[in-house]
């Protein structure tokens, strides 16, 4: 369901049965690591989001988790009131995420803590969009949000 993520030579993804996975994709596509949590296996229909230090992504299991992208340890995780089957954008040390409940979540990258809260009228499904120092969401009931800079 969601789309995969790649970071060198390893490839990001969830599944229906819970799990997520890091493969190597170049040479015999082996599995490096396995992810499921194990208090509540839900699928994973977040598409990650990737950087060096960390793989970012959400789940029906009402959580945001961070994992480290070379051995699939958790680093944190931030729990929300609803699934999370919108995908996280990464924007400096900040990520930014929606729930199925209207909530949109700006956390610290380094530990999970959350920065910022909106909440809008409608769920998340859809990924938030980044570009010239604005992000760009739309609920399932078409409102569409933009955050960011004002022009001087």
């Amino acid at each position: 369901m969601a789309t995969p993520a790649v970071l060198g030579e390893h490839v990001f993804f969830g599944t229906e049965g819970g799990a997520f996975f890091s493969v190597n994709w170049k040479g015999d596509a082996k599995i490096v690591w396995t992810f499921t949590d194990e208090r509540n296996s839900q699928p994973f229909r977040s598409s990650a989001a990737v950087t060096k230090d960390r793989v970012v992504f959400g789940g029906r299991t009402k959580k945001v988790y961070a994992l480290n992208p070379s051995d699939g340890k958790e680093v944190w995780h931030f729990a929300t009131r609803q699934r999370v089957d919108c995908s996280p954008v990464i924007v400096g040390n900040r990520v930014f995420v929606g729930a199925s409940d209207g909530r949109l979540y700006g956390l610290d990258l380094k530990n999970g803590d959350k920065l910022w809260e909106f909440e809008a009228s409608g769920g998340f499904s859809g990924s938030p969009a980044v570009a010239d120092g604005r992000m760009v969401i739309a609920t399932d009931r078409g409102v569409v949000y933009c955050f960011g800079a004002k022009e001087k």
